[in-house]
């Protein structure tokens, strides 16, 4: 069987869509954008999976 958790080195800036499910990802996005976990799941939520529309959402949430 395989390693449960991925390489320590995996980058996923080249990513294009977040996945929820992964917490490798999860931990990544939200140091990407600085946000917490809540916030992070609350705008995949309303902007969908793609990096760059939850990128665009958060960044006309602190514009408000």
């Amino acid at each position: 069987m395989g390693s449960v958790n991925p390489p320590k080195n995996r980058d996923y800036s080249d990513k294009t869509r977040i996945d929820l499910k992964r917490s490798y990802q999860v931990a990544y996005w939200k140091e990407r954008f600085g946000v917490s976990e809540q916030e992070l799941s609350e705008a995949v939520l309303a902007a969908g999976g793609l990096a760059r529309k939850v990128e665009e959402y958060l960044r006309s949430k602190d514009a408000r």
